[in-house]
């Protein structure tokens, strides 16, 4: 190859490698007809190329894109969200946005990005959700990076290390967020009013070490904020003082602490951040631990007042490491008069004083769901007198176990209505129960009932008894509207007459094999059925209600995905919408029908032709000669009795009977003949006599003629007689020809006699009656011998 065309096509190969990795790492993006493109985890190092409009959410997160330059999203126009986050991103070209005027959503969290540019958001004046959580900034910048997201409801900043300052100008230009997490547990320096440019946060999320610069955030938020939530503090240290507070009109009805560890002194401090509440207070504890003993006696009066504003308080996975030293919380009672709903869960709550309970006047929701509540326990705290005006009551997964006393137990809340009890241990239900008269709700699921009793209050309205051992549904409840009672073990629909005004029924997961259209048209007033995942037989009339029914896609709300053939195999586990099933399997009945008629017919007719031809006859006479053919090929010399049997047409029985019986029977010494007429057993079958007759005789005598070849019995006899002798090559047998017989002229089914005639010699019969002497000393001649 010449040196110039050698140039040339290593310059090409050169140049398509680059093509070559951009066609590979497109290819790697999954995108469907919407425009919504998956390239999450594909180890891409880049931003696709050949991205086009078409592309309206495209996912890169989790790979190892490090550089984004100006014109790898050029072309995305119609961009809505975009997800660049978990990569190794250091660099984005200023213009890299620019085109992305639709853009809704970015997240750019958890790269390396150590700076931002405000020109990278000038452009996105759509973008309602942005995350900056996990880059290596040290601030925002040195200028507003938001100010031209007029259209922002959501903002993520911050990191674990390297955040530490927080600038009066990082937020101008926002007035209205949802949302807004700053992470910042290093946070060193905050600018006085740095928040306060943001008129309205409906929630913000703090992460702070330590609660040093609280205060003078709060500061700033307390006119505009509604929900503060503080994670990941240690607030042990922490000590409220007096701030001057210009604002009158604060609006923070909420707070949470999630993963926060506090004391007692400490409690006391955060509850003067109370006092700036507005209205009935939310106070909320997740995964937070309490070094203390409950020992809350330094509350001033004040700041107690401020307590009883708070309306729901909410402790979830609560840490008392002093638990057995912690007080009883006496002096605290009085301030829980106006709280109205407590959800205290997995926190090893095993009682509620009785006192503490009839302090609680205000509370109409109580939750104490994964605890350590019993019968003996709940009985205490579900004294006389104790919340009087409750109406929803959870103890979800205690140690509950017996169904009986805890209905006794909750008489006392006369105005209970919503009861659950579910993923307790109760095992078998009593035949009757007591139960609060205004019981609408009764939540039962996961307890391990195996049958059903009067024990169900009659007043109920919604019942969930899903995830048992229920194999069936027989109460009568008259005002129930909603049963759930999937994952049980039931085989048909309950009866709708026990249910008049059901309105929904979830009963999926369960082993229903089928329903029909009467089942459901039943339920008068049935809404809403979700009854997927059982095992349904695909029958022809179940496919022709379930894919006939247009308005059944209305009721049942998980068809057609959940709907799933069980049998017959071939069709098992394809959707019942879509299953077809042949002819033959949807008339199966006619079709069994038309089988037995035919069946039927077949032996009708054989039965007429056995009648008619001696069909049995022939049968038995098959048997016969497969027997004969078993026995042993020649019998002892001691069973013959004959010295020939004489096989003849009856119309020669005159030659036999007066020629051939006078010549060989009175002769000296006379031979012994066998002839049916004579010999043959009265009673016993013709077969049989036949068989019998050859075995005992010496020879046999075949008397040929026109007769004989005519004749059925002859033909018997002859095959008898070949199979018992002929196979033995022995010349048992004697032919005499009676009169001139053509071999053509012999039926092919006397096959036996034309092969005999063509192997063996034969004794004519002589019309000349000098030449017939000599013919029966010839014939004396072969019986002899």
């Amino acid at each position: 190859m010449p040196p110039a065309l050698w140039t040339v096509w290593v310059l090409g190969s050169v140049i398509s490698l680059p093509k070559e990795g951009a066609s590979d790492q497109a290819s790697s993006l999954s995108c469907d007809p919407t425009g919504v493109c998956d390239g999450r985890s594909r180890s891409l190092n880049s931003i696709p190329s050949g991205l086009t409009a078409a592309v309206k959410s495209l996912d890169l997160s989790s790979n190892e894109i490090t550089y984004v330059s100006n014109s790898d999203l050029r072309r995305c126009v119609n961009l809505r969200t975009l997800r660049l986050g978990a990569n190794e991103i250091h660099t984005v070209e200023e213009d890299s946005f620019f085109s992305l005027r639709s853009l809704e959503y970015l997240d750019l969290s958890y790269n390396r990005l150590s700076y931002f540019s405000s020109s990278w958001f000038r452009s996105l004046s759509a973008l309602k959700f942005l995350n900056l959580l996990g880059n290596l900034y040290k601030t925002l910048g040195e200028r507003s990076l938001f100010s031209h997201l007029p259209n922002l409801r959501i903002l993520k900043v911050g990191n674990s290390n390297s955040f530490t300052e927080i600038q009066e100008k990082d937020f101008a230009g926002l007035t209205l967020l949802e949302k807004l997490e700053i992470n910042a547990p290093n946070l060193q320096t905050y600018a006085p009013k740095s928040l306060k440019s943001i008129r309205n946060v409906s929630h913000l999320i703090l992460h702070l070490k330590q609660p040093v610069l609280l205060l003078e955030i709060f500061v700033d938020i307390l006119s505009s904020l509604e929900h503060l939530e503080l994670r990941d503090t240690n607030l042990n240290t922490f000590h409220f003082s007096k701030v001057s507070i210009s604002e009158t009109n604060t609006s923070i009805k909420k707070f949470t602490f999630r993963n926060v560890q506090i004391t007692d002194e400490s409690l006391t401090e955060v509850v003067k951040l109370f006092n700036y509440a507005s209205g009935g207070l939310e106070v909320e504890f997740d995964d937070c631990t309490h070094d203390g003993v409950g020992d809350f006696r330094t509350l001033t009066l004040e700041t107690m007042k401020r307590l009883r504003d708070v309306e729901t308080l909410t402790i979830r996975k609560l840490h008392v490491p002093q638990f057995f030293l912690f007080h009883d919380l006496s002096n605290i009672y009085s301030l829980t008069g106006k709280v109205k709903r407590i959800t205290i869960e997995n926190s090893k709550v095993f009682l509620v004083p009785c006192l503490l309970s009839q302090h609680l006047k205000s509370l109409e929701y109580l939750d104490l769901s994964e605890n350590l509540m019993s019968e003996e326990t709940l009985k205490n705290s579900a004294c006389e007198h104790a919340w009087p005006f409750l109406k929803t009551l959870v103890l979800r997964q205690n140690r509950l176990k017996s169904l009986e006393k805890t209905g006794e137990i909750l008489l006392t809340l006369k105005n209970l209505t919503n009861l659950d009890i579910s993923k307790n241990n109760f095992h078998s239900m009593p035949e009757t129960c007591q139960w609060p008269g205004k019981m609408k709700y009764l939540n039962l699921s996961s307890t391990r009932i195996q049958s059903l009793t009067r024990c169900i209050p009659q007043t109920l309205e919604i019942l969930d008894i899903s995830n048992n051992n229920l194999d069936s549904f027989s109460l009568i409840l008259p005002k129930l509207k909603e049963l759930y009672i999937s994952r049980n073990k039931l085989k048909t629909l309950p009866d709708a007459s026990f249910l008049p005004v059901l309105l929904v029924m979830r009963i999926s997961r369960n082993i229903i094999t089928t329903f029909s259209k009467e089942q459901l048209d039943s339920f008068q007033k049935l809404k809403t059925l979700e009854a997927g995942g059982n095992s349904f037989v695909c029958s022809c009339d179940f496919l022709s209600f379930t894919q006939g029914q247009q308005a059944l896609a209305h009721v049942l709300i998980d068809w057609p995905e959940e709907y799933l053939c069980d049998s017959p195999s071939s069709v098992r586990g394809q959707r019942v919408r879509d299953t077809r099933l042949s002819p033959s399997e949807c008339h199966r009945a006619a079709v069994v029908s038309a089988v037995c008629c035919a069946l039927f017919l077949s032996f009708l007719l054989v039965g007429v032709l056995c009648h008619r031809f001696h069909g049995l006859w022939y049968m038995k006479m098959m048997w016969a000669w497969l027997q004969a053919k078993r026995k042993p090929k020649k019998a002892p010399r001691r069973d013959i009795c004959y010295d020939a049997f004489v096989s003849y047409s009856e119309r020669d029985s005159y030659w036999v009977e007066n020629l051939m019986v006078q010549e060989l029977e009175h002769f000296r010494p006379p031979f012994k003949l066998c002839l049916h007429k004579r010999d043959f057993i009265p009673g016993k079958w013709i077969i049989d006599n036949i068989i019998d007759s050859i075995e005992k005789s010496h020879k046999t005598i075949f008397v040929l003629s026109e007769n004989f070849v005519k004749s059925e019995w002859c033909k018997y006899e002859l095959d008898f007689s070949h199979f018992r002798l002929f196979d033995e090559n022995d010349d048992a047998a004697i032919l005499i020809l009676l009169e001139p017989i053509e071999k053509k002229a012999i039926p092919q089914r006397f096959c036996k006699l034309r092969k005999i005639m063509n192997t063996k010699t034969y004794l004519e019969w002589p019309a000349d009656e000098t030449q017939q002497e000599g013919f029966w000393v010839n014939l004396r001649a072969a019986i002899k011998s």
